[in-house]
């Protein structure tokens, strides 16, 4: 589990919309200084550029590349691509923006930390495949920023420069910034879903926010002899020539299905993302979209419904929508999902005096 270091001076708090913004004591000095500075300068200019809301970097044209392998199928490539290039490719193949300016701007910019956040603390993840990133949904989907639209690139390239360097720490660096599309009203703890421990900001909570919107649930009926050709396909899940049942065997706080247990010719207990995973193999991940599910045995196999989409960690995008069209800042729905995490430049040491 990540330590929470203490950030330094050169950052920007998040918090959420119900709670006042906090201030080191240290700074109320610095504060007050400023603002009869900025009184001054009131006086001597009528028109002035209001403060921009996230820490800069001092070095804008310092760039690092990732190793992407681009497109999928037989016939995907490694490219080298700039960071912020990258950025600007994975926003709107990630989130969906929407009609309204304004609220596609915020939510260009939510998503703009959060890719970055992702490619820097997930590079190398396929370091033994010889580049750092997928182009799918196992890292970040990326489609590069000539195939999008005018008005979309336009809109993206301004959040992305408006974000520039900019990531979600903790203390030691970018933060596993996990999200997915639906929680369905409650985001889990990692440790819960995957195991093994978990950063604090990892942990899952209520997420009213999601539960506002229509919810979009799922249903899917499998013949006996379907699913277990599909269990068979992979070896932790093989059941043997018969399947007798399906139980969940266990479910964390909010509700998700943690372990599910596969009796047939054999018996097998297995985590419930590895579950899903197996199936959306075969059908495809909007089949069996996540692990907010229950089964029921059939006359002719089982029948699963469920809510959400995703493996529901982290920020939810669909909460997350529903805060940007209310007015949230970028901060405060970060703050909502991620709570004791901040936003800083990368390297921290890139920062203004």
């Amino acid at each position: 589990m990540r330590t929470h270091g203490r950030p330094s001076d050169k950052r920007v708090v998040m918090t959420s919309p119900n709670s006042g913004a906090r201030l080191p004591a240290t700074s109320l000095l610095r504060l007050l200084s400023v603002l009869l500075l900025a009184g001054m300068a009131a006086r001597c200019a009528s028109h002035s550029a209001p403060p921009h809301p996230f820490p800069r970097p001092s070095s804008p044209d310092q760039t690092l590349t990732l190793r992407v392998e681009v497109g999928t199928g037989h016939n995907p490539r490694v490219r080298s691509i700039p960071l912020e290039e990258y950025v600007r490719g994975s926003v709107p193949a990630e989130m969906p923006l929407g009609p309204d300016d304004a609220v596609a701007g915020r939510l260009a910019r939510l998503q703009a930390i959060l890719a970055r956040t992702y490619a820097l603390a997930s590079r190398g993840r396929h370091q033994h495949e010889g580049f750092d990133l997928c182009s799918s949904t196992h890292c970040q989907v990326y489609v590069p920023a000539a195939n999008q639209t005018t008005a979309v690139a336009r809109l993206v390239a301004a959040a992305v420069a408006d974000t520039r360097g900019i990531i979600i720490s903790s203390g030691n660096g970018p933060i596993e910034a996990l999200f997915h599309a639906d929680c369905g009203g409650h985001t889990s703890s990692a440790t819960a879903v995957w195991g093994g421990p978990a950063p604090e900001y990892l942990s899952g909570g209520p997420d009213s926010f999601c539960l506002t919107e229509k919810r979009d649930d799922w249903r899917l009926d499998l013949t006996r002899d379907h699913l277990r050709r599909i269990l068979n396909s992979a070896t932790d899940t093989t059941v043997g020539r018969r399947l007798d049942s399906v139980v969940v065997a266990h479910r964390d706080a909010a509700g998700r299905a943690t372990h599910v247990e596969l009796r047939g010719t054999e018996r097998r207990r297995v985590r419930a993302v590895r579950f899903r995973a197996v199936l959306a193999q075969q059908l495809g991940a909007r089949a069996f979209r996540s692990t907010l599910f229950r089964v029921a045995a059939t006359p002719a196999g089982f029948e699963f419904t469920g809510q959400g989409f995703g493996h529901g960690v982290g920020l939810c995008q669909t909460g997350a929508i529903v805060q940007a069209r209310t007015g949230s800042t970028v901060e405060q729905i970060l703050a909502h999902y991620y709570p004791g995490a901040w936003l800083e430049t990368y390297p921290p040491s890139l920062t203004n005096d």
